[in-house]
């Protein structure tokens, strides 16, 4: 007994000297309990028991085992009953779209319109369905994640059978992590793969699952899986949720696209486009304002009372869908902030006469809004920033899901040193589960699903619950726990120890702002605001940081960008055009050849286009590499020379959308400096 006893020590500290060398996290967490069981503050629940030559855990509570049986046994069994199915016990990675018909892969294969996000995928994607199915069974398992650690036994039993190259271990209890490092060698379990250990994470927010997941994303179709015991199936459900928010099911290529194209319109059209990067601290008309955002979740209907009572004493700074409460509540927005391209957003404007409400107003829009809402407005009060592109130095900002968080950003960016957010719930009604006011066009509550239920896959549908701005906790979906995580990365970015920011929403927490309610409010301290030498002040303010037109560096930096699309292009037509018949081995080179091409990852310097990509190929690959895995794919060589062509017919597609448009942009520019000259 002293001999296993020595033994499992000596195990223990191998285990700790890995993962303070390679998963430091995680080594704090286990040092942290370790100190506090030495110390005695921390009383274990569980101990480490060996029976009849193999480990069991007790919890010490209930004097029961957490096996019960033989371990090493157990570890076996589970390892026999790892398959290759593509139908059992996989995680889906990909978007689970519908049979298409031929009809329908020839509408959007021949179709431009990129609007859907099917254009560039349909026939890839159709080719995959017809020539596998969820019956099939893969050859390798490349990606393979563990529910559950308990002793840990069954993972290198599990591994020695599949040789998964990557591993994600799940453990939510500490205690029960730490007891496996005396009984599985961790370092040992490295050697041939790469281990992602998420060990007590907030399982809202799985950034090792997000690394594992964006890691070896070819082989993101089928992820195997292996659940200890029943009761972690609940985080094949958190997996699932975390696999819905990935950036290019929030974000979807056509989408990024669209905005490539359509930025350029603007600028050579000389609308102004603000610098959102220098520090106006300093010189900012709203450093010295109170300033109230406005977007329309549930918190701005039920605070309207006190909204009327106090409108003159902020600056109000509104996103556009809450322009209609406004509206009715007869408030007049100072700024509105806008950055979607649907053309039906125009709506937002009906039954408001134009020219009176918005007499003062003035519109900080991304560069993708819709042309019909830009030519309702005076362009001289209009000012435009990025989202997805850079072809305007210094005018973009980072992406994020909704405009709440945007406007946040921004009012951040311009200097404002005292923000108060009202409707920017980033949640759902506590009471209603409502996600929006009531005259949102998108207003709609939401059932919430039974707990026991396993399929958590909606973005919009699927309700969870946070940490609350006033309440313990609230729910929200998966789009909203993106705002909040986006809310909360801005916050860590340009929030200054100057800048205070009140949240007055019965929504969720909000990092970096002070929880504080309508009617606690000091509202007899605040000023009534001569608006008028405001926002005129205001207007010269974002006149003096924008412009109005293409200087040089951006001319320049349009030629490059240009420039390397046709380089890709150039590049993708050679590959295209080979009259060879690829192997496997063949076809998986030039496969991540040309994918490192595309991603400009030789280069430092990247270009939007291959941002693009970047997104464009996580939302293909893994139907292609699906394919390839799939034993019972007969002809394989043939399969393979198909689906090259298939995806290299599609990537030229883009380009030469992608330059046709770029290329009528620059062509308006170079008349432009050509006018100018004969001017001068």
């Amino acid at each position: 007994m002293e001999e296993i006893e020595q033994e499992v020590i000596k195990l223990f500290k191998i285990n700790l000297d890995y993962l303070q060398k390679n998963h430091p996290s995680v080594y704090e967490k286990v040092a942290i309990l370790n100190q506090a069981i030495s110390d005695g503050l921390y009383k274990e629940r569980y101990s480490l028991e060996y029976i009849n030559n193999y480990f069991d855990i007790l919890e010490i509570s209930s004097n029961k085992y957490l096996y019960n049986t033989n371990s090493i046994e157990h570890a076996k069994v589970m390892a026999q009953n790892v398959n290759y199915k593509k139908s059992e016990s996989v995680i889906e990675g990909f978007y689970n779209i519908r049979n298409l018909s031929d009809e329908e892969v020839n509408l959007y294969n021949g179709n431009i319109d990129i609007d859907n996000n099917l254009f560039a995928t349909a026939k890839l994607i159709h080719y995959n369905k017809q020539v596998t199915s969820k019956n099939d069974t893969m050859k390798d398992i490349f990606k393979f994640v563990f529910c559950g650690v308990g002793l840990g036994l069954h993972m290198p039993e599990i591994q020695k059978k599949i040789k998964a190259s990557l591993l994600f271990i799940m453990e939510d209890n500490l205690e029960l992590f730490r007891i496996s490092l005396f009984t599985t060698n961790y370092e040992l379990l490295s050697h041939k793969t790469q281990l992602f250990l998420s060990v007590l994470e907030d399982t809202n927010n799985l950034i090792t699952f997000n690394e594992f997941f964006t890691q070896g994303y070819t082989h993101n179709h089928y992820i195997k899986y292996a659940l200890l015991s029943k009761n972690d199936t609940p985080k094949i459900r958190q997996i699932q949720q975390s696999i819905v928010k990935s950036i290019y099911h929030i974000r979807p290529y056509s989408k990024h696209l669209k905005e490539l194209l359509k930025t350029p319109e603007y600028l050579v059209e000389n609308y102004r486009y603000l610098n959102m990067v220098d520090d106006y601290s300093k010189v900012s008309p709203f450093a010295n304002t109170p300033i109230l955002i406005i977007a329309s979740g549930p918190s701005l209907e039920k605070n309207a009372d006190w909204l009327k009572k106090n409108k003159n004493k902020f600056i109000i700074i509104a996103v556009l869908s809450s322009i209609k409460t406004l509206h009715t509540l007869g408030i007049k927005p100072d700024v509105i902030i806008h950055m979607d391209a649907t053309e039906s957003d125009i709506e937002f404007f009906n039954n408001i006469e134009i020219k009176d409400f918005f007499k003062q107003t003035l519109f900080l829009f991304s560069s993708v809004v819709s042309r019909k809402i830009i030519h309702l407005l005076p362009k001289k009060n209009i000012y435009l920033f990025e989202t997805g592109s850079n072809y305007k130095k210094n005018a973009s900002i980072p992406a994020a899901p909704s405009v709440g968080e945007s406007t946040y950003a921004i009012s951040l960016i311009l200097g404002t040193k005292s923000i108060y957010l009202l409707g920017l719930d980033l949640a759902l009604d506590p009471q209603t589960k409502s996600d929006h006011s009531k005259e949102h066009p998108y207003y709609r509550e939401i059932l919430e699903q039974k707990k026991e239920q396993e399929q958590y896959t909606s973005l919009v549908d699927t309700i969870f619950y946070v940490k609350g701005n006033f309440l313990p906790e609230v729910p929200i979906t998966s789009v909203y726990h993106l705002s909040v995580q986006a809310f909360n990365n801005f916050s860590a970015t340009f929030l200054k120890n100057n800048q205070k920011v009140y949240n007055l929403n019965n929504g969720a927490f909000l990092e970096g702002t002070i929880p504080l309610k309508t009617e606690n409010i000091s509202t007899q301290t605040l000023d009534i605001l001569h608006k008028d030498k405001i926002m005129k002040n205001i207007h010269n303010f974002l006149n003096n940081i924008s412009q109005n037109n293409m200087n040089l560096d951006d001319i320049k930096n349009f030629k490059k960008q240009i420039t390397e699309a046709q380089r890709l292009f150039d590049l993708t037509k050679k590959l295209k055009d080979l009259k060879i018949e690829y192997s496997y081995t063949n076809f998986v080179n030039e496969f991540y050849a040309i994918y490192k091409e595309l991603l400009n990852l030789n280069n430092e310097e990247k270009y939007d286009i291959n941002t693009f990509f970047a997104l464009y190929m996580q939302t293909i690959v893994s139907y292609i590499f699906d394919i390839l895995n799939t034993k019972e794919i007969k002809k394989l060589q043939m399969h393979i020379n198909n689906v090259r062509k298939i995806y290299l017919e599609q990537i030229l597609k883009i380009l030469n959308l992608y330059l046709i448009t770029m290329n009528v942009y620059m062509e308006w520019v170079e008349e432009q400096a050509e006018s100018k000259k004969t001017k001068d």
